[in-house]
């Protein structure tokens, strides 16, 4: 038998963030989350659409339409484009605008984008928003009610198509499903196919559509959603607080530009932080719960610090997943305290949902451009809702206040059902490190 070797080396580049945008719901921008998130904000109310006589949870954090720009779409494409996909196309664009990709006025690309391409992921998709409807409609009226683009606007990869599309990019393209891992994963996907020098930019980022009210009855029958806050929505959310009984949906896009750091450099481009490491792992233990000892989050967190070449030691704050669920926080503190050991009760962490909710496969992405603000800004936004400490979970979390830190390596966590994990290492930019 003939054995072939590979004849060409893998490159591996160093992967810069250089331009960030989202939608969700404390705004239409990036710097709208990054603003409201250090004011302590929430983005959680009241949902007109879920009865109390039939759920038990009405309170979500929803993405106002009236707010979203869509810039970047003309009126016949908005109104054949799913909403998912809408919301994934604007945080991109604006994304691209924030890098120096894309002119803010004409709305062109100041440069070719043919190389780059993009890795998006979403859960839902528009499954909910249009299949279901179409469905609906089929059985009252057959074949003509349904929409000619439906096959064409829910699926997962359409958002990533509206993206590639819309700005001319040709490059790679992922679309991933991997639960509420996703956004994070999305990221870490796209990260190293710049590093292996398969494009020179990627946009990574994840995008989720979940205002039909199947998509909270699905987690309602499940028992995940909070039920003790209808009449106080901002409250609903606890992340890692004792009192936490469960978690509350949200929805939004969030997408990153990551490039390949000679490109940035070479143009330029603003650097916000770099990407070191990613690691990803699987419990395999159960559908919906996690591993109560953590050893499942902690395998991708110890893969993405080797991936990295750093150690525990070296890291300085740790963004959670944390959905304010009894199970999901307490596994992810025991996951902590598997690979920091005796730093882990001093590391500061935090996490967003108590001001986002749950967003889904939109969630790791839209917690990511909070992780890289913290290192930009130096200074890590508080955990909304902690007021009473859970002796079981032991952490130092952020709350009340925004902490100001000097952190020059940050890992970001993201977990989901199907025992998904994942894990990013974000750094300060060092441009005296060699490649």
């Amino acid at each position: 038998m003939t054995i072939y070797e590979r004849t060409r080396p893998r490159p591996q580049r160093r992967v810069v963030v250089t331009g960030m945008g989202a939608i969700s719901s404390l705004g239409p921008s990036a710097d709208a989350l990054w603003d409201r998130l250090l004011a302590g904000e929430s983005g959680i109310r009241t949902a007109d659409n879920l009865d109390p006589a039939i759920i038990n949870c009405t309170v979500r954090g929803d993405v106002d339409d009236e707010t979203v720009p869509n810039r970047f779409l003309d009126g016949k494409s908005l109104r054949n484009t799913s909403r998912f996909a809408r919301l994934a196309v604007e945080a991109a664009g604006e994304a691209l605008i924030d890098a120096g990709l894309l002119d803010c006025q004409t709305y062109e690309a100041t440069t070719s984008l043919a190389p780059a391409g993009a890795v998006i992921g979403t859960c839902g998709a528009g499954v909910h928003d249009d299949f279901l409807d179409a469905w609906e409609s089929y059985k009252t009226r057959g074949v003509r009610g349904v929409p000619i683009h439906l096959h064409v606007s829910f699926p997962h990869n359409l958002a990533g198509y509206g993206i590639q599309s819309r700005f001319g990019m040709g490059g790679p393209s992922l679309t991933l499903t991997t639960a509420c891992a996703t956004g994070a994963q999305a990221i870490g996907e796209a990260f190293e196919e710049v590093r292996d020098g398969n494009a020179p930019i990627m946009i990574g980022g994840a995008t989720e559509s979940t205002q039909h009210p199947m998509y909270a009855a699905g987690f309602a029958v499940m028992r995940a959603l909070v039920s003790d806050s209808n009449d106080d929505p901002s409250a609903a959310s606890r992340p890692f607080d004792a009192s936490r009984a469960g978690f509350v949906l949200g929805e939004g896009a969030a997408m990153l530009i990551l490039e390949d750091l000679e490109h940035a450099l070479n143009r330029g481009a603003r650097i916000y932080a770099e990407v070191l490491g990613f690691g990803t792992s699987n419990d395999a233990y159960h559908p919906i719960a996690p591993l109560p000892d953590g050893a499942g989050g902690a395998r991708a967190m110890h893969t993405a610090l080797d991936d990295a070449g750093v150690s525990a030691g070296d890291i300085d704050h740790i963004n959670a997943h944390a959905a304010s669920t009894p199970a999901g926080d307490l596994a992810e503190s025991a996951a902590i305290r598997l690979v920091y050991g005796e730093r882990a009760a001093s590391i500061p962490v935090t996490s967003m949902k108590g001001a986002l909710g749950h967003c889904m496969g939109a969630s790791g992405a839209l917690e990511t451009i909070a992780a890289v603000r913290t290192i930009s800004d130096q200074v890590i936004p508080p955990t909304l809702n902690y007021q009473t400490p859970d002796e079981a979970i032991g952490l130092d979390v952020v709350h009340g206040a925004p902490r100001p830190a000097d952190i020059d390596i940050i890992a970001k966590h993201a977990f989901g059902l199907g025992g998904q994990n994942a894990c990013l290492i974000l750094a300060r930019y060092d441009g005296s490190r060699e490649s």
